[in-house]
Parts: C-alpha cells; sequence; structure tokens
C-alpha cells in the first residue's frame, strides 16, 4: 500500500521537464535507477538503459532553447517491428519515470527532439533490436528550490502547467448513464491516465467500462493522429492501473483491464 500511494503522488506532480540544472546525477541515485531499470526489463522483455552526461545528444535542441541543459536520457530499446514490444516499453518505462520522480528527478519523453544515431552510440542495441525512443533525465531548473515545496504546491504547479482532455473525452466510447454507474476505481483510473505524458501531449487513448464483466478496455482514438500511439497505450494503462489500486491488463489495443 506504500508503494501504491507513493506511485499515485509521483503522477499527481509528474510534468514533462524540458529546463534542467546542469548538476550531474550522482552515483547512488544512478544505482538506485538501474537496479529499478533491472526490475522492469526483466518484466518488459525490453532493454531500458540509463545513460549519463552525453550533452551531444541534445545539442540541436538545447542550443534552440526547446531544451535546457538536457545531458541525461533512458534509451529505450526493444525488439524490432514488435507493436506489443513497443507497448510494453511504454509501460514499464513510465514505471521508472515515476521512480525517478519519487527521487526528485524530471523527465520528459522525447522523439524528435533529440540525435538519435548520436544517441544510439551510447547504448547497447542488440540484434534484432531497435532504439524506440528517449527520456531526458536530470535535476529540473532550480530544483533545490523545487525540493522545498510541499505536495500540493507541486501538485498545484503540474495542474497549471498541462491541459488535458476532459473526462467524457478521455470514456467517448461510454454514454452518460454508463459514466454514472461506472465504479468508483473507474474513474479514479481514468483520473490518472488523465495524467499520463503522451506524444505532442495528443491523449490518443479511451477507456470504456464493461458492466457485464466489470473488465475496462483501453483503445487507440482513431480519430487521433499519433505515431507514438502504441507506446502512449501503454504509458495510460500503467497509470490507469495505478489509478484503480490493483488489477492486471492484458497487451494490445483494446486490451482489458481486470480488477482486483
Amino acid at each position: 500500500m506504500a508503494e501504491h500511494t507513493q506511485l499515485i503522488d509521483a503522477i499527481s506532480v509528474r510534468t514533462s521537464i524540458r529546463a534542467y540544472d546542469p548538476d550531474p546525477i550522482d552515483d547512488d541515485t544512478a544505482r538506485q535507477l538501474d537496479m529499478t531499470i533491472d526490475a522492469v526489463n526483466m518484466l518488459a522483455g525490453v532493454h531500458i538503459q540509463l545513460v549519463r552526461d552525453q550533452p551531444a545528444v541534445f545539442a540541436a535542441a538545447n542550443a534552440s532553447g526547446h531544451l535546457k541543459n538536457a545531458a541525461n536520457y533512458l534509451a529505450i530499446v526493444g525488439p524490432k517491428d514488435d507493436a506489443e514490444a513497443r507497448e510494453r516499453a511504454g509501460f514499464y518505462a513510465e514505471r521508472v519515470v515515476l521512480a525517478a520522480t519519487l527521487r526528485g528527478l524530471g523527465t520528459c519523453w522525447v522523439g524528435g527532439s533529440w540525435d538519435r544515431d548520436e544517441a544510439a552510440r551510447h547504448c547497447r542495441i542488440g540484434d534484432g533490436e531497435e532504439l524506440y525512443l528517449g527520456i531526458v533525465i536530470g535535476h529540473p531548473e532550480h530544483h533545490l528550490d523545487r525540493m522545498a515545496k510541499s505536495f500540493p504546491e507541486l501538485a498545484a504547479f503540474r495542474d497549471s502547467h498541462r491541459d488535458s482532455k476532459t473526462y467524457e473525452q478521455f470514456t467517448a466510447p461510454m454514454s452518460d448513464e454508463a459514466r454514472e454507474s461506472a465504479p468508483d476505481w473507474f474513474r479514479a483510473g481514468v483520473e490518472a491516465a488523465m495524467k499520463a505524458p503522451s506524444a505532442m501531449n495528443r491523449q490518443p487513448i479511451v477507456f470504456s467500462y464493461h458492466p457485464d464483466d466489470g473488465t475496462v478496455a483501453a483503445t487507440i482514438d482513431p480519430n487521433v493522429e499519433s505515431g507514438q500511439a502504441v507506446n502512449d497505450l501503454g504509458i495510460a494503462k500503467l497509470h490507469f492501473q495505478i489509478g484503480a489500486g490493483a488489477g492486471t491488463w492484458t497487451w494490445g489495443d483494446g486490451g482489458l483491464f481486470t480488477h482486483k
């Protein structure tokens, strides 16, 4: 229960950070992150890696002001041409993001705001694998001041710096009557998913509750264009699962969540 509460807190304060302090990630913090990464790699069947002190990967983005002092990243590596692996990578890499958030670090998923070829030079990519995406990671700008803020202050900052679709939009396949009759844990799961990062903040995932068997489906909205929708699906599923409290998903577009 303690870990679950911590993860809910991490969801409530996590926001995409684009400006970082130049302070390096210390060895002890890196070891703690690597322990989390090793555990999720075993579960996910992917090859997430922490790469430190490689500012050349973000040289153009730092120079343009899109990012500031970005130098470290999580390399998300997995099997080529495998949609389910990409979904699993989104699910489990976001778990690492939340662990980093709890340690006071900032993160930002990146697909285009980096030099992919340069990034690939500094991580291990095996035969039959590819570099899916990256996650910038480091100390947020003015992080010492940020650490002094209370949880409500951090949550309020997060809410004021990120727009989201409405609960009704996230449950578009459902009628108003179905929403009203859905259990509280369903709404809690959707509200956690509403805080999940997604490519270009397009939030392409919708949820629907099935009262006949108590399951929930997560589907990619065909009306939302997103080249990273499968990755976003995995991220949204993790947030929903944490918000709902307990349960498991099946993989894939239209995968079902069973509450426990």
